[in-house]
């Protein structure tokens, strides 16, 4: 029998996430409670706001109906446990309800947005044309010798020079793993995968060029011989269309969050920080004292006893 030892902390999480409107929904009951506890039902639609939220988070996987159901019994319980104390009554209490209450109605209005939005193909279309369609990137095929240090990479350009092979000296000098035994062979790449200097290096030189001068990276010193260059195709539309659909949907969103802002009328009255002081300037005296005129002289140290002198090392015999 497959056991559920979080359930409780996940319903927990549930509730507090749906906050003061699952509390409504059980004041106002409709249909059939799905539970009663001294006369004060639990309505079923309390119960389906948890089923739904446990389900969200687990990705399509909720917990059992009873056990949903007997954390509900739980929680109500010490509801009215905390009731009859007056507990309800600290204003701490009232500020945790409101915030649950504004977080609750808050992603509702974001869920009743987006079930409500409709993004066009033609938007989308539009959308991928301008980000990617019109956007061709290069690919580079390329080996590279790494190195400790410049004076080692002079060394191996010298040799370059004089007709040795890349691959025989990638092989013999190359502190590289990955491509070392490989004679420096990178095979094929984005240049946004190597490290900015790598990029550049690599983008400035032509088909079947070297670098003149070793490359410094985080990892050392390189040596980079570009062999071929593409043209990478981008992605067909519609291999990122629900990526751009989503992406989109998110624009419209904070536009119609700030359009909400720009027509409400709001006072922030938290009081703003307090400026810090300007910094004296150089040659000013510091606080408390007055320039051009002597200073008390600094309160000498408190005497100590001098430290016993160590014993003379004995003799080795």
């Amino acid at each position: 029998m497959k056991k559920y030892p979080l359930i409780a902390i996940a319903v927990a999480s549930a509730l507090l996430a749906a906050g003061s409107a699952q509390a409504a929904d059980a004041a106002k009951p409709t249909g059939d409670p799905i539970a009663i506890v001294n006369g004060k039902p639990i309505s079923k639609a309390a119960f389906e706001s948890v089923q739904a939220e446990l389900a969200q988070r687990r990705g399509g996987g909720s917990a059992p109906d009873d056990k949903i159901v007997e954390e509900l019994i739980k929680r109500e319980v010490l509801a009215q446990e905390a009731e009859s104390q007056g507990l309800d009554k600290d204003p701490k209490f009232a500020a945790r309800i409101e915030n649950a209450r504004r977080l609750a109605m808050a992603q509702n209005a974001v869920e009743h947005y987006m079930a409500t939005l409709q993004v066009s193909d033609d938007e989308l279309k539009k959308e991928y044309d301008q980000r990617i369609g019109a956007n061709k990137a290069t690919e580079f095929k390329a080996r590279h010798i790494l190195v400790e240090s410049e004076k080692t990479a002079k060394e191996v350009l010298a040799k370059l020079d004089k007709g040795g092979k890349f691959a025989d000296l990638a092989k013999k000098y190359s502190k590289d793993p990955g491509s070392k035994d490989k004679g420096g062979d990178l095979g094929w790449f984005n240049p946004q995968q190597m490290v900015p200097q790598f990029s550049e290096a690599v983008t400035a030189l032509k088909n079947g060029e070297t670098t003149k001068a070793p490359v410094q990276s985080q990892f050392g010193w390189h040596i980079i011989q570009r062999e071929e260059s593409r043209e990478q195709a981008p992605p067909p539309f519609d291999a990122v269309k629900d990526q751009l659909r989503n992406m989109l949907q998110s624009q419209k969103l904070q536009q119609h969050m700030a359009e909400l802002e720009s027509k409400a009328k709001i006072e922030n009255r938290l009081p703003p920080k307090p400026a810090e002081p300007p910094a004296p300037p150089a040659g000013a005296a510091a606080p408390g004292l007055e320039a051009g005129k002597p200073q008390p002289p600094a309160e000498k140290p408190a005497q100590t006893a001098p430290a016993a002198p160590a014993p003379a090392p004995k003799p080795a015999h």
